[in-house]
């Protein structure tokens, strides 16, 4: 089955720039900075491993990929009142974080009530809730892991695969990340790995800096 949009908002997860990235090679993909997984949602037939270390976004691909039915994703209500605490909708913790990423603005971190946009067109209305009722599934048999550096040592002994690397970027925003990302093991880790490898970085917004790891 494939998927016509993310199954959550998140910010950079490459799911339009995906469809002008190369298809994969082979029958796994492995995305070590998962975020919402753009790139494999695109390909979601596939063999994938999915990893990430913000809690929030872990704990919501478990649910989705574990636990996740189309009665629950239903059951999360649509037309939420702004400032609304979702955590008090009698939500299980899944579904309150399902609701939580489309609230574009506050999807990061530990904000839980309705944005100001969170009903508008593009975020939890009934057409997305309907949408992600019905594609959830094309993910069931991934695997999710949290720790993208532990995966990429393991990948040197593993068979090819479609290595796609997308980690918070050197000079932008790095999200709630607690330990600064150690980008020199990082490049020795995809240059040690087998198969396809698509990295993705970007120059410094302000200062125009290039990275060189």
């Amino acid at each position: 089955s494939k998927v016509t949009g993310p199954l959550f908002k998140w910010f950079g997860s490459k799911w339009l720039s995906s469809k002008t990235l190369p298809a994969p090679k082979y029958d796994s993909i492995v995305e070590p900075f998962a975020g919402g997984a753009g790139y494999s949602l695109r390909h979601c037939e596939k063999r994938v491993t999915i990893c990430e270390s913000d809690l929030h976004v872990y704990n919501l691909w478990r649910w989705l990929i574990n636990e996740a039915t189309e009665a629950l994703i239903r059951d999360i209500p649509i037309g939420v009142a702004e400032g609304t605490n979702i955590r008090t909708l009698g939500l299980s913790e899944g579904q309150c974080l399902l609701l939580k990423t489309w609230q574009r603005t506050n999807n990061v971190g530990d904000c839980w009530t309705i944005s100001p946009w969170g009903n508008k067109p593009g975020q939890w209305t009934a057409n997305t809730r309907a949408r992600v009722a019905s594609e959830f599934e094309a993910v069931k048999h991934w695997h999710v892991e949290p720790n993208a550096f532990l995966v990429l040592r393991r990948g040197a002994t593993l068979d090819p695969k479609t290595w796609f690397v997308d980690p918070p970027y050197e000079f932008n925003y790095q999200y709630r990340s607690k330990a600064k990302i150690d980008y020199v093991e990082l490049a020795k880790l995809i240059r040690s790995v087998d198969g396809q490898k698509i990295v993705c970085e970007a120059v410094c917004q302000k200062t125009q800096a290039v990275p060189t790891w």
